[in-house]
């Protein structure tokens, strides 16, 4: 994968999380206590899509890269990254900038 892959890989994961912000937990009544990155919900999102990444970059090693061998550590390191991407668009403590007139 060159540059532009991974753009459009972190774009995706990042549309994905402002998806579920917006459209899932944005249509939910709200909870008791607020959502943020350590909320319960949050972290089994985070979670899932982690898992849901180890199985996309594997396949994405193993057919797209052409690694023969299990390449554990592109596997790992690209499923952090990016589920780290995807936490930017789940938080919602970052969803009101207040960016000024």
């Amino acid at each position: 994968m060159n540059f532009l892959g991974y753009v459009i890989l972190g774009g995706l994961a990042y549309m994905a999380g402002w998806f579920i912000r917006t459209k899932v937990l944005g249509n939910k009544p709200a909870p008791k206590t607020p959502y943020r990155l350590t909320h319960p919900v949050i972290l089994s999102y985070l979670g899932g899509f982690f898992v849901l990444m180890l199985i996309i970059s594997f396949l994405i090693g193993r057919f797209i890269l052409g690694h023969n061998s299990l390449d554990v550590m592109f596997i790992i390191i690209n499923s952090l990254a990016a589920t780290f991407v995807f936490s930017f668009g789940i938080n919602p403590e970052n969803a009101n900038y207040d960016v000024p007139n």
